[in-house]
């Protein structure tokens, strides 16, 4: 049976951009038994149609650049829609990697504050589940050096992969904490204080 594997394409330059060429790197790799969609989110508003997507996958996989010390704006606006779907059946405990690529700084960071964020969704962070590809990694990486194991390679998203699909099979019931499903928009703060 297929695993359907969602790809979150959160780059603002959507399917012209460096994500894109890196989703198409790692959609070249042997992957059985899995069935890869993606969706760039700056051209796919949240609606019905993504919420389908999003509760039919076993897995997701997210794209990002870095900017500015954070995720591309159109997965920023996905994580503010996705609030209504925290802990809830569409996505709680369903593995997810992520990519982050940056040109020379930041996307560690970028990586562990989204992993953290999809998390506390309710998400699961498998082990070896994400890296961050740079320019600097990349042109060191077209030298012969001792040091290129210190780097993460084009070859390393194989195993983010493997995990992610490995965590797909597990079956657990998680436990939730509740969640505000009536209004989570509402405001809380009194006017006139």
């Amino acid at each position: 049976m297929m695993k359907k594997i969602l790809i979150l394409n959160g780059s603002p330059s959507g399917a012209n951009g460096n994500c894109n060429i890196w989703i198409q790197r790692i959609k070249k790799f042997k992957l059985s038994g899995v069935e890869l969609e993606v969706v760039h989110l700056v051209e796919s508003p949240y609606g019905r149609e993504l919420r389908k997507k999003i509760s039919e996958a076993e897995g997701f996989i997210f794209v990002t650049g870095t900017y500015w010390d954070s995720w591309g704006s159109p997965l920023q606006k996905l994580l503010e829609d996705w609030t209504a779907l925290e802990a809830s059946k569409a996505i709680l405990g369903k593995p997810c990697a992520v990519f982050v690529l940056m040109h020379s700084v930041g996307g560690k960071e970028v990586l562990s504050r989204l992993q953290g964020v999809l998390s506390t969704m309710g998400l699961l962070i498998p082990p070896m589940s994400g890296m961050v590809y740079s320019l600097v990694s990349d042109l060191a990486l077209q030298n012969k050096s001792s040091h290129a194991e210190d780097f993460w390679t084009v070859d390393d998203a194989q195993l983010v992969l493997e995990n992610l699909i490995t965590a797909t099979e597990l079956n657990v019931s998680w436990k939730s904490w509740p969640v505000d499903r009536k209004n989570p928009q509402r405001k809380w703060i009194k006017k006139g204080r």
